[in-house]
């Protein structure tokens, strides 16, 4: 896929296991995402400018206007750890130890 928006009606002409990939890339990016912002590598509204998977902008795993959470944080890390980014989760774990 090109520079097409992500959508449903895009999914339908792949397979089972082409869906299951873009929907991996899809969270990975979110989880990607996430981290750059929360990290302060980037803002929210510079990632809103960049154009992104499928044409996406700003993919996050939690609500921007409601801000991140510890369960966030904690899901983050469970994430970055199962793909053995350890440096990630460590800087994750020091910005939820001080979450107030």
């Amino acid at each position: 896929m090109s520079d097409k928006e992500y959508n449903e009606e895009n999914l339908p002409e792949l397979s089972e296991a082409e869906k299951y990939e873009m929907e991996q890339m899809v969270i990975q990016r979110a989880f990607e995402n996430s981290y750059k912002v929360v990290t302060k590598q980037i803002t929210f509204e510079n990632l809103m400018g960049l154009k992104g998977l499928f044409g996406q902008k700003a993919i996050l795993i939690y609500d921007p206007s409601e801000g991140y959470d510890e369960l966030v944080l904690e899901d983050m890390i469970h994430y970055f750890e199962d793909e053995e980014e350890y440096e990630k989760c460590a800087e994750l774990k020091k910005i939820l130890d001080n979450y107030v």
